[in-house]
């Protein structure tokens, strides 16, 4: 294993890590326990490091990267989507 793969491997990884998530959020449409602060945190995050894997030309940061923001920024949608959707109505008395 050369250390483009080895990059590449670590990426995949930690790209997936979310994934659960967003696949529970989508099955139970239930959101309510999922802060919004920590994926917004990991895309800000995420992001200087995707311009750092641009800046010094490295594949496995870019890609990872590129791929964990927009998983994360699903997340982030689900969460305002379905925290919309689900808010409890107000029963006027």
């Amino acid at each position: 294993m050369n250390i483009l793969h080895l990059g590449l491997l670590a990426g995949v990884l930690t790209s997936c890590a979310v994934l659960p998530q967003i696949y529970r959020a989508v099955r139970t449409r239930q959101v309510r326990d999922i802060s919004v602060w920590q994926p917004v945190l990991l895309v800000v995050g995420m992001g200087f490091w995707l311009l750092y894997g641009i800046l010094i030309n490295d594949l496995p940061l870019i890609t990872a990267n590129i791929f964990s923001i927009a998983c994360n920024l699903l997340l982030i949608t689900l969460k305002i989507f379905y925290a919309e959707t689900r808010a409890p109505s107000k029963v006027s008395s």
